[in-house]
């Protein structure tokens, strides 16, 4: 009997021993195999080829660059957000013309824990802060899992102001560009073969460009560019203004510099040149009211004299 005692106790010591270590393998599985309950088994990944269903289709291109991404989205606009692990906040850029406040906003995005999506709202500037959804998925080959920073319209140390050559098309010979900055924020530059010009708002210290291109043969649209280095320059143009329907419109851009600076009469070859503002409402209203003071003054020095 003292023996069946004792085969007992074993059992019972054998059984409580693989019940403490099943519970100590189910504590180290919670806790991420480190003792930490915030680390997962995923690390963020943000670099890759995503859909764009919610902007205008195509695809996008993300590159993270120290605690930066950096991205463009349906040949339209690019982005800068800040990581902070699976979720980056920041700002967005698109091609356009009128206002301003159109064609920029806000966005925030978060990361799923696979790596295979993300999900998230954007909003414009002139909404109000209203939020639209931007939910987008990984895709696989073809399309690259490691864009370039090209791609990607990461940008370099250089504004892209200065004096540039485009690669021609079949056919057609280099055109010059001259960009120029004023004291507003706004890029104007004139381009040849055939003549026209651009208009927009400068980004990032003048390493991005959002606007609106014209040239002679009546052909106008969305206008993106990004300083990828300090001699290249890359973007894309559109037919006409931003849609779904129109992005088959859109043509690759690629300008190499010539100069760091650019003579203004060179920038205001062609087109109305910086006299046509686009500051917008508050800028406009304070430009007439200058207009209104000096009015006022010439008023009162003929009155006295």
């Amino acid at each position: 009997s003292s023996c069946f005692f004792c085969q007992a106790l074993m059992k019972l010591f054998v059984v409580l021993v693989a019940f403490c270590a099943a519970a100590l393998a189910l504590d180290a599985v919670g806790e991420g195999f480190a003792g930490s309950p915030d680390q997962v088994i995923n690390p963020a990944n943000w670099h890759g080829t995503w859909t764009a269903n919610n902007r205008y289709g195509g695809q996008m291109y993300a590159c993270p660059k120290g605690d930066r991404l950096y991205g463009v989205y349906s040949n339209a606009g690019f982005f800068i957000g800040r990581i902070e692990g699976r979720v980056v906040e920041g700002t967005w850029y698109e091609g356009g013309r009128g206002d301003r406040n159109d064609w920029q906003g806000a966005f925030r995005i978060e990361l799923d824990a696979d790596n295979q999506g993300f999900d998230g709202f954007y909003h414009r500037v002139t909404q109000d802060g209203t939020e639209l959804r931007w939910k987008e998925e990984r895709l696989g080959a073809p399309w690259p899992s490691n864009p370039t920073q090209d791609q990607c319209l990461v940008p370099g140390d250089e504004p892209l102001l200065g004096n540039f050559y485009n690669e021609a098309g079949q056919g057609r010979e280099s055109a010059v560009y001259s960009l120029c900055k004023d004291e507003f924020d706004q890029i104007y530059g004139s381009f040849g073969s055939p003549d026209g010009f651009l208009e927009g708002w400068s980004v990032d210290d003048s390493t991005g460009f959002h606007g609106y291109r014209y040239d002679s043969n009546g052909r106008s649209g969305a206008y993106i560019l990004r300083a990828v280095s300090d001699t290249v320059v890359k973007g894309f143009y559109w037919r006409g203004r931003l849609a779904r329907q129109n992005i088959e419109t859109s043509v690759p851009e690629t300008l190499h510099r010539t100069s760091y600076t650019s003579r203004l009469d060179d920038c205001e070859r062609v087109g109305p040149g910086f006299l046509r503002r686009l500051r917008g409402p508050t800028a406009a209203a304070g430009t007439l009211n200058v207009s209104m003071v000096v009015v006022a003054l010439v008023a009162f020095a003929a009155l006295l004299f």
